[in-house]
């Protein structure tokens, strides 16, 4: 942390999704350079509502379910929270909500400054099929792609893209929906089980490499504070969240990443997913762009580079802090879904969220076995703690301990124990609907 505080206050941000882990952190940055925080999410008992880094909390509607509504709520939100001088006043949007934020930016005007990417700029990344055009106007490397929704002749769109290849949801977060073909016969397959009333995907070709993910800030298009890290474990396995990153160097994508936001415009801060094999003779991939924060917010403050105040010094000022350069081979783990991810290499736990949802339905509705509570508790415990091999499981997670020896721990922090009751969120989750929230499943 920068120790350039005072004790007054700095003025004031409203933080969005007050229910996640990326919130908190944006909290807690703020919070400690004086500026009042607000959070705010479509429900109670969250991590940043019972937080002391922040001041006050309200709900508003589903964004997802209610647009219109949601942008009222947030509006008399605001106009509510205002602070009673002049100073700095900030809608900070964390999640996937930014879009219809920034899309609805001039409802805000004369009562909060919007920090977040133009709407214009967003439409050169979303939908998917987008960025591949404006990845080629900037001149940067990117899959063969195609939407076969936007095609008459599907089978001559398809003659274009080399196997293997990827189909994913024209709209989504991080890696849900997308789904791996090795051949246009099982592509075929794919594409014939599912509902005709269901938009057809972009095809894309697959791409080796791991996954690394760039994080930027941006003034106008110049790109003004950078990192990038990978993940070395993810929780489910393939398409989770990272919960042991690593920080690398980024001089290998920042040539790229310069003309992509150069081309777009970008203000604000966003990340950017690329594809390489570490080879310095390739040239990195460009797979997606996140209009927003990242799952890895607390990794690339513990870095080094505090995102969130930054971006509030841009919004406020149009200036911002010299940042630190990132420590490179710096590392950061989430405990319970660290441990989780080595059980789950040990153990081929890849249906653990579904086994451990069926064990809760099994001891919450009525069944007609004559099975008592103690036994379906026990199935529970089983279900939640299973390790078929547990010989693997304890290698496996003394493995991962070397791993991880001496990465700060992304959780809640120990000065702040309220923010604890939001954790239940994420167990009740898991649980109940065998599924991590949307916020865990990106990198």
């Amino acid at each position: 942390m920068n120790d350039d505080t005072s004790s007054q206050p700095r003025g004031r941000v409203i933080l969005t999704y007050g229910r996640s882990l990326m919130t908190l952190s944006a909290a807690q940055v703020l919070s400690d350079r004086n500026v009042d925080v607000i959070g705010c999410d479509t429900i109670d008992m969250t991590v940043t509502q019972h937080s002391r880094y922040c001041r006050d909390y309200a709900v508003y509607r589903d964004p997802d379910e209610d647009p219109e509504g949601f942008i009222d709520d947030l509006v008399a939100i605001a106009e509510a929270h205002a602070p009673e001088d002049d100073g700095p006043y900030v809608l900070m949007p964390v999640f996937r909500e930014t879009r219809v934020i920034s899309q609805n930016a001039h409802r805000f005007r004369g009562v909060i400054t919007v920090a977040a990417p133009p709407h214009e700029a967003i439409s050169g990344v979303e939908p998917k099929d987008r960025l591949i055009e404006t990845a080629e106007r900037a001149g940067v490397r990117a899959p063969v792609a195609v939407n076969l929704e936007r095609h008459d002749d599907v089978e001559a769109a398809i003659a274009g893209i080399p196997f293997p290849a990827l189909t994913k949801p024209v709209e989504g977060v991080g890696g849900r929906g997308i789904e791996r073909h090795e051949d246009r016969e099982a592509l075929s397959a794919y594409l014939d089980e599912r509902s005709r009333n269901e938009p057809l995907p972009i095809l894309q070709e697959f791409v080796e490499g791991e996954d690394y993910c760039v994080c930027v800030l941006c003034q106008d298009g110049e790109i003004v504070a950078h990192m990038a890290y990978r993940n070395l474990q993810a929780f489910p396995k393939g398409t989770g969240a990272g919960v042991l990153r690593e920080t690398v160097d980024d001089t290998p994508f920042l040539q790229d990443a310069r003309a992509l936001m150069k081309t777009l415009g970008w203000n604000g801060v966003c990340e950017i997913d690329y594809r390489w094999t570490g080879n310095r003779d390739e040239r990195p991939c460009l797979i997606e762009v996140n209009a927003r924060f990242w799952a890895g917010l607390f990794h690339s403050i513990a870095s080094g580079i505090e995102y969130p105040w930054l971006w509030y010094q841009l919004a406020t000022e149009g200036r911002c802090d010299e940042p630190r350069e990132a420590e490179i081979g710096r590392k950061s783990k989430v405990p319970f879904f660290w441990f989780l991810a080595a059980a789950q290499d040990a153990a081929a736990h890849e249906d653990y969220p579904h086994r451990l949802h069926q064990a809760w339905e099994n001891l919450t509705e009525a069944k007609d076995d004559d099975r008592g509570t103690f036994e379906r508790l026990t199935d529970l415990a089983k279900a939640t703690f299973d390790a078929p091999a547990l010989a693997h499981l304890v290698k496996s997670v003394m493995d991962a301990h070397k791993q991880g020896k001496n990465s700060a721990v992304d959780f809640i922090p120990p000065e702040d124990p309220g923010a604890a009751l939001g954790a239940l969120f994420v167990a009740s989750s898991l649980i109940r609907h065998g599924k991590l929230p949307p916020e865990l499943k990106n990198g």
